[in-house]
């Protein structure tokens, strides 16, 4: 027996796609009765869920919205990867040699020997950009921004499409939103680049010019003797996390439902990080072994690194879509009717109820139209 919608508040989640929209729960009672009673699913659900997340997969075309992030993800990495490392190059200018020093090793461990000298020559394109013009810079951090603002925006409306509904947040307030959380994630992309790269060939100099004309030697006997070292085993530890918290980030903001606190960890979270981290561990290992191996070469790093990146947008939606169809099996498990729609509350409705509009008022004049000619043939 399911709960009556009559006790649920005049909010309405629109499906995608168009059609009838059903009443949500309200962020209270859904608080209560679905997420604190029902936090975690009996063993039944998961079969439910495995065969939906299946079907999503295989039959919706959840490959497709993975092909459109993966584009949207190489039209954002290229300036975004130029302005990061232009700020670098900006920030350590009296340490370009330390720079180059420490790029290059990574060049050396991660590109295919055929590339490494065109990798090279990138780089040091972008250091004399950043030595010739300032306005550049700040070009491309605002090119680099805006291109990672559409690819939130293109995961924000794949988000809504696995939840079964409609973006209900204006178009201003979508922006905005997006570009906030942009804004969070390449700063947390840069502090995971910052933590992969510390090590004491970039602190040193950086002590030598700022921190002890400060007089700030201890600060630099404390970073270089104890806190580097500590930090060779907290590295990858921090930089787990701060992953974790940025999909966690993306899946809580990304969609037009209101889910209540920010949870840092959830099944689809989780899982989709664990995944990401074996297609990373597996293309490294093929760069590292495997590259020299058959036809095509280092063009097969191309070609690989283009299937891995498809293959970690995709693993980011599955894990979206389990959170969703865990949301839906708890409400199924609290006695709401979500056999068809999701009920969880929306952030906004007001830009769905338009798009309803909208349908209503095409629909009137391909109706008009259809009487117009209806009457012409009788005529």
């Amino acid at each position: 027996m399911t709960r009556s919608e009559n006790d649920t508040p005049d909010s309405l989640v629109m499906p995608a796609g168009g059609g009838t929209g059903r009443q949500a729960i309200s962020p209270d009672r859904y608080s209560a009765e679905v997420t604190s009673e029902h936090r975690f699913p009996g063993p039944k659900a998961w079969g439910m869920i495995a065969k939906r997340l299946y079907a999503e997969f295989f039959y919706r075309g959840l490959p497709d919205k993975g092909a459109t992030l993966s584009f949207y993800s190489i039209f954002t990495a290229i300036p975004t990867l130029m302005a990061f490392y232009a700020i670098v190059m900006l920030v350590l200018d009296q340490n370009r040699d330390q720079v180059l020093g420490v790029t290059g090793e990574f060049i050396n461990r991660n590109i295919p020997a055929d590339f490494a000298t065109q990798a090279s020559n990138i780089i040091e394109a972008i250091i004399g950009t950043t030595q010739r013009s300032l306005i550049t810079l700040i070009i491309a951090v605002l090119f680099a921004l805006f291109s990672s603002s559409a690819y939130v925006r293109a995961f924000s409306r794949s988000a809504n499409a696995l939840y079964g509904r409609e973006e209900g947040r204006s178009i201003l307030r979508t922006w905005l939103v997006m570009w906030g959380l942009t804004i969070a994630l390449v700063a947390g992309l840069v502090l995971i680049a910052a933590g992969f790269f510390l090590r004491e060939e970039l602190l040193s100099p950086f002590f030598t010019h700022i921190a002890d004309p400060l007089g700030l030697a201890g600060l630099r006997t404390f970073m270089l003797d104890y806190f580097l070292p500590l930090w060779t085993w907290l590295r990858w530890p921090v930089i787990f996390g701060l992953s974790q918290m940025l999909i966690a980030l993306v899946y809580h903001v990304a969609p037009n439902v209101r889910q209540g606190r920010f949870r840092l960890f959830t099944a689809g979270s989780v899982s989709a990080l664990l995944v990401l981290t074996v297609i990373g561990v597996g293309f490294r290992t093929y760069l590292n072994n495997f590259l020299h191996i058959g036809m095509y070469g280092a063009l097969g790093g191309i070609i690989g690194g283009f299937f891995c990146l498809f293959m970690a947008n995709n693993v980011l939606l599955l894990g979206l879509q389990l959170d969703a169809e865990l949301a839906r099996a708890r409400e199924l498990a609290a006695g709401y009717d979500s056999t068809e729609l999701i009920l969880a509350p929306p952030r906004a409705t007001g830009a769905a109820d338009g798009e309803e509009q909208l349908a209503e008022t095409l629909q009137a004049e391909a109706e008009n139209f259809q009487r117009r000619v209806g009457q012409a043939r009788e005529d």
